[in-house]
């Protein structure tokens, strides 16, 4: 059986397609379309243009999800459609014109998604989840596991971006300014200080996109599949973006579409590691939408689904989450003509997984000191029972 994911980001619309045999799940496709949504937004009013340039990306990931034999299709969305004054109009047009519905996302449950999927790094000592968007900012410590524990910062890149920096990318003082408030964020969060974290762990579109950026600047690669980042190396980055002249070739080079948000990102992230003092700094691949579909598949999420058999949408809303509880009427969701089955249903894997080392533990021991390199092979993780 295959299933697929659609996330509505602030800065890009992204897909995943998994398939699942009953025992694992493995991502079998991944493509991102690269539209900032926000870019098209007159005050708080997602603009006609915008509205058109959500829908061409969403029909095309929706043939994506046909040409590869999915039968059922997620649609989620966080903060980047929760912000806009016209979010029924929007989510209306999507329903009407894809025949997709929106699942919205809270900022707790964006974070948990984020931990479910990252759960691997738990293994690491003192590992924390670090997720940049345009809107909003989650932070999960992986010792702790429930979804109350996640930290969702109700402000992004693309907020910082309109509040302090007058240019493309910002100067010294813009960043020392970006920093002060980041800081002052934090400590209203209540996050802690030095000591507590050892290890960071980067996910996000953004992140990646300051890893390529980093891995430029450096000249360094990924070794045996494994992204990490030196603190000083990054201190370094930062200085050459403040001041530069190259700055925005070597931006352009590597992440175009992130061009309004990689000064942010790296400020806010510098913040971060120097705030929590960490050892060691790795890059994931997986994400909200990997955690969202494995939580569906448990059957510990909800959501509307568009099944490709009958034609229909399915499934229920999540609660309770006002947003998600409605259809592109207003209304409370009602389960289609057809009833189809319920993914969760079908009991499948545990873990959704992409190329995740062979042998990996369910709940792996405490590794200390400098993080070791991950084993190429094929996932176990996803096994039932083991």
């Amino acid at each position: 059986m295959k299933y697929s994911v659609i996330d509505i980001s602030s800065s890009s619309i992204s897909l995943i397609v998994a398939e699942s045999d009953g025992r694992k799940t493995e991502i079998v496709f991944k493509d991102r379309a690269s539209i900032s949504l926000l870019h098209y937004l007159d005050g708080k009013i997602l603009t006609e243009r915008g509205i058109e340039k959500l829908l061409e990306a969403l029909r095309i990931m929706k043939d994506e999800c046909a040409g590869f034999g999915v039968r059922y299709c997620y649609l989620i969305s966080t903060a980047a459609l929760r912000v806009i004054k016209n979010c029924d109009e929007v989510s209306k047009a999507v329903a009407e014109k894809t025949g997709l519905a929106v699942n919205f996302l809270d900022g707790k449950t964006e974070a948990f998604c984020d931990y479910i999927a990252n759960l691997y790094y738990a293994s690491y000592e003192k590992a924390v989840l670090i997720d940049l968007g345009g809107k909003s900012l989650e932070i999960c410590d992986l010792t702790k596991g429930d979804k109350e524990d996640m930290i969702c910062l109700d402000f992004g890149l693309l907020d910082i971006h309109r509040k302090f920096i007058k240019k493309i990318q910002p100067n010294e003082k813009e960043a020392k300014d970006i920093k002060r408030f980041a800081n002052a964020k934090f400590d209203d969060a209540k996050l802690p200080g030095k000591d507590v974290f050892e290890t960071a762990v980067m996910v996000g579109a953004t992140n990646h996109a300051v890893y390529d950026i980093y891995a430029d600047f450096a000249d360094v690669r990924g070794d045996d599949g494994v992204k990490q980042i030196e603190y000083k190396k990054f201190k370094k980055l930062l200085a050459h973006l403040l001041g530069d002249a190259e700055r925005s070739t070597l931006i352009l080079n590597n992440a175009p579409e992130k061009l309004y948000l990689i000064g942010p990102a790296t400020i806010v992230l510098k913040t971060i590691f120097k705030r929590f003092s960490v050892k060691h700094i790795l890059v994931s691949d997986r994400g909200v939408k990997e955690g969202y579909l494995q939580l569906v598949l448990e059957g510990k999420e909800s959501g509307l689904y568009y099944d490709f058999e009958t034609g229909t949408v399915g499934g229920t809303p999540r609660e309770p989450n006002e947003a998600a509880s409605k259809t592109d009427t207003g209304k409370p969701a009602k389960k289609s003509a057809g009833k189809p089955r319920k993914p969760a249903e079908d009991k499948v894997a545990r873990a959704v997984t992409e190329e995740t080392p062979a042998g990996q533990e369910a709940a792996p021991a405490k590794r200390r000191g400098r993080p070791r390199k991950q084993p190429a092979g094929e996932s176990e993780a996803g096994k039932q029972g083991e």
